[in-house]
């Protein structure tokens, strides 16, 4: 995977597990349930993506921008989100991954 850019397009289900994306410009790409398990996202835009139950276990994230992007079903307990631009809905559900009860 080494020298790809992703542009746009409709990403579900595909397998890029280690795959070097960081610093990569992802607004608005769907990952609807891809295997990110390990890949590297750090200071990647994922503004607006669609990450709804993708597998992003020990993948790295800092840095990154997730603001508009959908995190639903994301297990954040194994990711490294150290410095990762999160908006308030994306905290809600981060704490909640951690056990928090939201009211």
């Amino acid at each position: 995977m080494d020298g790809i850019t992703i542009v746009q397009g409709d990403w579900s289900y595909t397998n890029f597990r280690l795959a070097q994306l960081n610093k990569q410009d992802l607004r608005g790409v769907r990952f609807l349930e891809a295997d990110l398990s390990g890949a590297n996202l750090q200071k990647s835009d994922l503004r607006e993506a669609d990450l709804t139950h993708a597998v992003m276990a020990k993948s790295k994230l800092s840095g990154a921008d997730l603001r508009g992007a959908i995190v639903e079903g994301i297990d954040f307990q194994t990711i490294d989100v150290k410095g990762a631009r999160l908006d308030i809905a994306q905290a809600i559900v981060f704490a909640r991954a951690y056990g928090a009860k939201v009211e």
